[in-house]
């Protein structure tokens, strides 16, 4: 009855066309930052205005010729998103998965079915996550805390001219508070079921007349799900959770045409492995593994292995950025960065005491980043050209692995060099039509090398070199003030690279080829009166050679196969926006449709055929949240709302078989709040995943070994109780 009724709800939001996820409308804002991005300002309650920087100039988001939701800080904290995992509860074509190593900290993202499903260095995220212009080119550590951010937008679809490397899929941007020269104090702790407890500070100050600065902490700490059964002793808990983290901001303005920002943020994160569930489906399969090895509980896990439980994630970054108005009509902006992650984790794949397969693991990733973008705008055209470079080095050790019960080493190292050079202008046709478009020319080089005691040794290295063109094309036509139209051609590109872990020794340890998008789409945003406003998108996105992966347990080990499909398509529709029923009831929602398939494999290719839908690609989303806002006569103002999810049933591989199906899931929250202005304090009563939803997250089909490896949801029913002070 409770899933029936969620998904009926769910399934209106085609009605109501909700939520602009671009922010609830009364609370949407934006303030220049460094692309990709949405730029926002504070909106007044039922204000609908929004700037964006999407691409990499400031407009209004009806203007902008892109799928684009966004979200302020305030709106992730009432719809229950603490992290970028929580996120695929509001976006549209949204897939946030955390396989990686058994490491909470690791974010996997895929948009409109693309992204990729590993963590190891030899591998690209397939969608980009950026902090404040800087791109973060792993996905361990991607699972950021959204305590105390100004807002996060997403752009769906593929982002190669002006976004940066790998957004094949789309981009990420989190964007944080920046100092200004108003003094402002703001203290935000909860304490809730399974001792989650997490505070967090924001504090902004004016040295000077002409330089500010800000401080950000947070921590969060919670209570694991269950215990490991076979390690008597160990006290973290499965799904623990230990994290602390900060930002210190310093923006210097000299001049009114000039500004410089310093930002230095880092991370201390120690966890539980993530949770497992192991089921058997080939009880002659050669890793012995029975049903009455497993732990009888599934929150339980059955490692005997000591390195397994305890995981943790560093992450320590630095940005420099100068912005420079040059004169009434040009700006120079330069952003220069340096960030180092490391992290230890591990998975034990048959979950039990018996020693068949166990991986612990650390790694590390340093990498460098340089931009320069020059803007324009002249009367009826506007322009922005610059120059990119990214440079990262990193690796990942398993040196002390265990597989058929034999010890084994693990290693591989890779350094990567990209830089690009594009240039994006838009022209107003008429004083209602604009076209837009622009080039991109990127240079990837990778240099590899792996080492594996049983089938790769001694160690092989690897030199590839790739370069592409990539374009975008764009006319957007205003219906009237409030509403637009717009149609779009993108061309987008992802580099080759190198099979993630090559047990099939060096003849298996060679490239696969670039990916190439080329993705149609036409859309309908803005706003009907003062009743609605939305945001709407029909898209059909062709892929040549779209690297797709394919595990498997062999008598080598565990062997990922990356391979290029040959041709895959995606075709679907997304719409979102903010119904206002009366003064004080409102809806929000979002629903998505994508379906996608490979269309054409390539000679060679291993345990992917035609018709296959890639890995992690759900055909339907949706959310829906309705919303009371009661002012009080005090002045006070009184909040409720409940907000469902729903994604429909994926796999967890491209290879698609009944052994890695992934079932449907249903998730609800609720938040009440009283805001009390002349106080400023804000109340709060709130419960996440309340219904207690557990689901697979990433699902591994192992069948000669005999099971199936599933990773699960982390986000356990929570209640509990919040209070936000700013002084």
């Amino acid at each position: 009855m409770r899933k029936s009724w969620i998904f009926s709800s769910a399934s209106m939001a085609s009605i109501f066309l909700s939520i602009s996820s671009q922010a609830s409308a009364r609370d949407a804002a934006v303030d220049a930052q460094a692309a990709p991005a949405l730029d926002s300002a504070p909106a007044a309650p039922g204000g609908n205005d929004i700037v964006v920087t999407a691409r990499k100039r400031k407009e209004s988001i009806i203007d902008t010729p892109l799928a684009v939701s966004a979200f302020t800080g305030d709106t992730l904290r009432e719809r229950g998103v603490p992290s970028i995992h929580e996120l695929d509860t509001l976006v549209p074509s949204l897939t946030v998965s955390n396989f990686g190593a058994g490491n909470v900290s690791d974010a996997t993202l895929f948009i409109r079915g693309i992204g990729t499903a590993d963590h190891l260095i030899l591998t690209d995220p397939g969608v980009g996550v950026y902090v404040d212009g800087v791109y973060l080119g792993r996905s361990m550590g991607a699972n950021l805390d959204l305590a105390n951010v100004d807002h996060v937008e997403v752009l769906r679809g593929p982002q190669g001219t002006l976004s940066g490397r790998n957004t094949l899929g789309g981009a990420v941007n989190v964007v944080t508070h920046e100092p200004d020269d108003k003094e402002h104090y703001e203290f935000t702790g909860s304490i809730a079921t399974r001792m989650m407890t997490t505070a967090s500070f924001y504090g902004n100050t004016p040295i000077t007349d002409t330089l500010a600065v800000s401080l950000t902490g947070s921590y969060q700490h919670r209570n694991g799900i269950g215990s490991f059964i076979n390690l008597p002793g160990e006290t973290t808990g499965v799904g623990q959770i230990d994290k602390f983290g900060g930002r210190f901001a310093a923006k210097w303005t000299p001049s009114n045409t000039v500004s410089v920002l310093l930002a230095v943020d880092g991370s201390d994160g120690h966890y539980g492995m993530s949770p497992m569930k192991n089921t058997i489906i080939n009880p002659a399969g050669f890793s012995g593994l029975t049903q009455a090895a497993l732990p009888a509980s599934e929150n339980d896990n059955g490692t005997e292995n000591r390195e397994i439980p305890r995981t943790s994630s560093r992450d320590l970054g630095v940005s420099l950025t100068s912005t420079i108005r040059l004169d009434d009509h040009l700006s120079l902006k330069v952003i220069g960065s340096e960030r180092y992650s490391a992290y230890n984790g591990g998975l034990d794949d048959d979950n039990s005491a018996i020693g068949f397969s166990e991986y612990p693991e650390t790694g590390y990733a340093r990498q460098y980043t340089a931009e320069g973008t020059l803007s324009g705008e002249y009367g009826r055209f506007n322009f922005v050209a610059g120059g990119y470079f990214f440079h990262e080095t990193g690796d990942a050790n398993q040196p002390d692995y265990v597989y058929l019960n034999s010890p084994g080493n693990f290693y591989i190292h890779q350094k990567t060099r990209s830089y690009a050079f594009y240039a994006h202008g838009g022209y107003k046709l008429t004083d209602r039509l604009t076209l837009s478009g622009g080039l991109r020319y990127t240079d990837d080089h990778k240099n590899a090398y792996a080492y594996i005691a049983c089938c790769l040794s001694p160690g092989v290295t690897r030199d590839n070199s790739w370069n592409a063109v990539t374009w975008d094309a764009a006319l957007d036509y205003k219906l009237n003030h409030d509403l637009a139209a717009y149609a779009t051609v993108q061309r987008g590109y992802e580099s080759g690279g190198y099979p993630a872990r090559p047990y099939g020794g060096a003849a298996q340890f060679v490239a696969y080829n670039p990916t190439y998008a080329t993705n149609y789409e036409v859309g309908l945003k803005g706003k009907v009166g003062s009743l609605l406003t939305f945001s709407s998108a029909l898209f059909y996105t062709q892929y040549k050679d779209l690297a797709l992966q394919y595990s498997q347990t062999t008598s080598s080990g565990y062997l990922t196969i990356t391979a290029n499909a040959g041709r895959s398509r995606t075709w679907g529709a997304e719409l979102e926006g903010t119904l206002k029923l009366t003064d004080i009831l409102s809806v929000t929602s979002s629903v998505s449709y994508n379906n996608a398939e490979v269309t054409q494999v390539d000679a060679g290719v291993v345990g992917i055929v035609k018709g296959d839908i890639p890995q992690l690609t759900p055909r339907w989303t949706a959310a829906l949240g309705p919303q009371l806002r009661i002012p009080l006569a005090s002045g006070s103002i009184l909040t409720a709302r409940i907000d469902q999810s729903y994604r429909s049933s994926m796999y967890g591989q491209s290879s698609n078989n009944g052994w890695n199906y992934i079932k449907p899931r249903y998730l609800t929250n609720f938040d009440i709040s009283l805001r009390l202005p002349r106080k400023q304090v804000t109340l709060s009563i709130y419960g996440t995943n309340i219904f207690n939803e557990v689901y697979d997250t990433a699902r591994i089909d192992q069948y000669d070994a005999g099971f199936i490896e599933a990773i699960r949801s982390n986000d356990r029913s929570e209640f509990g109780a919040r209070i936000k002070k700013a002084f």
